[in-house]
C-alpha cells in the first residue's frame, strides 16, 4: 500500500480509493488523500509514527527481512526438535523392549 501511495503521489491523481476492514465481515470504502507524501505506520503498543514514503518503505523492507530470518531460524529449531523427539521415542522403545 505504501508503494501504491508513493506512485500515486508522483502522479496527477494523488487520492487513492480503497476498501478497509471495519470489523468482522464489515468493509467500508474510503478515499485516502495523499498530498503530504507521508504515511502513518502502526508500530504496535498503541504507537503510530508518521514517515515519508521512502522511509516507510525502507522500514517495512527491513522488518520483512528480519521476519524472514526469524522464520528460517524457527524452522531450523523445529527441525532440531523433531529430531530430538524421534531420538527420544527410539530410546523409550529400546528401554521398553
Amino acid at each position: 500500500m505504501v508503494a501504491l501511495l508513493k506512485s500515486r503521489h508522483s502522479s496527477s491523481e494523488k487520492a487513492v480509493e480503497t476498501n478497509f476492514l471495519v470489523s468482522d465481515n464489515i468493509w467500508a470504502k474510503a478515499t485516502i488523500p495523499n498530498e503530504t507524501g507521508k504515511v502513518g505506520l502502526w508500530l504496535g503498543a498503541n504507537v503510530m509514527v508518521e514517515y515519508t514514503h521512502d522511509d516507510a518503505l525502507k522500514l517495512l523492507a527491513r522488518n520483512l527481512k528480519s521476519a524472514e530470518e526469524k522464520l528460517e531460524e524457527t524452522d531450523s529449531d523445529i527441525d532440531f526438535l523433531k529430531d530430538q523427539i524421534t531420538t527420544t521415542e527410539v530410546n523409550m522403545a529400546r528401554v521398553y523392549n
